[in-house]
């Protein structure tokens, strides 16, 4: 692995956070800044505490040594921001100046160690051994600490026993905090599903709702429907009826009036026949 390449691919990670920071806070979006600031602390602790082993030491070695000591402090100064913003929280008053200066300070310092210090860290090593420095790079970063720690000792051999044991602490409290973030990550989206839970039981309660309402309605008017059918029918039926009962009543009337007639006759008939004439002498 080519160290240089290493730096230089940390460089660009930490500068896309910082973009990622200043877009977030434009947008209000806290609960982002808060994570983008977490990322920012892992990724400069783990990239100041291995060129603070293996980087620096190669250069003072190679007889660059001011520059060097005015990066060390500059990685001093960087902590320091870094423990501060770890005790805010992103609706401090104070919190984004502070990530906003230590993006400043950190561009300066990246723009310097690039123009100075790594060109001539590759004049002064061989290609064998910047082979050999891209590999324990690569090592140091899986066991580096993940927290600032600027009381710690930042040169060799005591930064390399004090990165250890800060390492392990650091790394202890990375995991309960990641368990911890993922259990209130789990009990959040169970919260939302059972929001949508509610919602979806909520809205299905209210087209079930409007559709009983509305297959009574129809229901209601099928019955009106019915109704008015049903009365027409039955006027007609009443009509009907009462022009038959009429019918047969005049004609029964007729049959009585005629027999009445013929009794008229009858009896007139039969009174004539009965009359006695008078005797003549």
């Amino acid at each position: 692995m080519d160290p240089i390449q290493l730096i230089q691919k940390d460089h660009r990670e930490v500068e896309t956070l910082f973009k990622a920071f200043e877009r977030a806070a434009r947008d209000g979006r806290r609960r982002e800044q808060a994570r983008i600031v977490r990322d920012l602390v892992r990724e400069l602790s783990v990239h100041a505490a291995v060129e603070e082993e293996l980087v620096y030491p190669a250069l003072r070695a190679a007889g660059v040594e001011d520059d060097v000591l005015g990066a060390l402090e500059e990685h001093h100064a960087a902590k320091l921001t870094l423990s501060e913003l770890e005790a805010l929280g992103p609706g401090a008053e104070r919190f984004e100046a502070k990530v906003r200066v230590l993006a400043t300070e950190v561009r300066h310092h990246v723009a310097e160690e690039e123009r100075e210090l790594l060109p001539r860290l590759r004049r002064a090593i061989d290609a064998a051994k910047l082979r050999e420095l891209g590999d324990a790079l690569v090592e140091a970063k899986r066991a580096a600490p993940t927290r600032p720690h600027p009381a710690a000792p930042d040169t060799p051999p005591a930064n390399v026993v004090a990165n250890a044991l800060a390492a392990l602490l650091d790394r202890a409290r990375d995991t309960l905090r990641d368990a911890l973030g993922t259990l209130r990550l789990l009990v959040e989206r169970a919260g939302r599903q059972g929001m949508d839970v509610a919602r979806f039981a909520i809205g299905r309660a209210e087209r079930r709702g409007r559709e009983v309402v509305g297959e009574a309605a129809q229901r209601g008017r099928e019955a009106v429907e019915r109704g008015r059918a049903r009365s027409t029918q039955a006027l007609a039926e009443g009509r009907r009826r009462g022009a038959e009962a009429l019918t047969d009543a005049g004609r029964r009337g007729e049959q009585a009036s005629r027999k009445v007639q013929k009794a008229g006759r009858q009896v007139a008939r039969g009174g004539g026949r009965g009359e006695s004439r008078p005797t003549v002498h």
